[in-house]
């Protein structure tokens, strides 16, 4: 049997909002949907599309939840 070298990375939605977006309409419609041009896109995909484009970073923030215990 041949060794195969794999590697596998877990990617964060921000890296591919546009991949994201198409999936959540998939779930959210029993309908056929195609998308093989961009004036086809949804407004928030061209949005996407455009952002992505212009290189402009998608950013993530994490808030850490407080707990706030008042020992009075």
């Amino acid at each position: 049997m041949k060794h195969i070298n794999v590697q596998i990375r877990h990617t964060f939605r921000e890296a591919n909002q546009l991949a994201d977006y198409i999936a959540n309409i998939a779930i959210g419609t029993t309908e056929k949907q195609q998308f093989q041009e961009y004036n086809q896109l949804p407004s928030w995909g061209r949005r996407i599309v455009n952002i992505d484009k212009q290189q402009i970073p998608s950013v993530r923030i994490r808030t850490r939840k407080i707990n706030n215990k008042n020992n009075d």
